[in-house]
């Protein structure tokens, strides 16, 4: 038998979510996991994996639209599987110290699926960064890199940790 297989499927719009993703994928790898990392547009099949980690870039309560519709295509086979979403953008410290809730759209696939968990981290936004959203945010001074990568790798450690039990769960408990 092998060892669990997970993917890491993201969003992102200026790059920052993909470099937390990529991290995810990298010290998953770590921990002994298969894992593959791929944007969410890109993903046809998630028929191989055990369990898969979604996330997105939020602007102005939206999740990318390319994880929407990944959500929604793969809704029946990630409803069978162990699931961690986390999303990333806000430009100060909130993302630490207040829970906000999921868009009522992404929580109520949330709901149908059963996630493991749901977790917000800050995000970056370069100064100049293209875009009148981004200009208008970099103008307000909330340029910078809110990401902590501290908190993103533990909670890393915490997923994978979660994939090893349930993999040597389903190992003792004969079909």
């Amino acid at each position: 038998m092998t060892g669990p297989r997970v993917l890491v499927a993201y969003g992102s719009r200026n790059g920052s979510t993909a470099e937390i993703a990529q991290a995810i994928a990298a010290r998953l790898r770590t921990r002994g996991l298969a894992t593959d990392l791929l944007p969410a547009g890109s993903v046809c099949d998630i028929g191989h994996y055990d369990a898969v980690v979604v996330g997105s870039c939020v602007y102005m309560l939206r999740w990318h639209p390319d994880v929407v519709a990944f959500l929604h295509a793969h809704e029946r086979a990630l409803a069978t599987r162990d699931v961690w979403l986390f999303q990333s953008g806000p430009l100060d410290d909130l993302a630490e110290t207040r829970d906000r809730p999921l868009s009522v759209p992404i929580q109520q696939i949330a709901d149908r699926i059963r996630i493991r968990e749901h977790v917000i981290f800050g995000g970056r936004l370069a100064d100049g960064a293209a875009g009148a959203l981004e200009s208008l945010f970099s103008l307000g001074g909330l340029a910078g890199d809110h990401r902590e990568w501290p908190r993103i790798l533990a909670w890393t450690d915490g997923v994978a940790a979660q994939v090893a039990q349930r993999r040597a769960v389903l190992v003792l408990v004969p079909a």
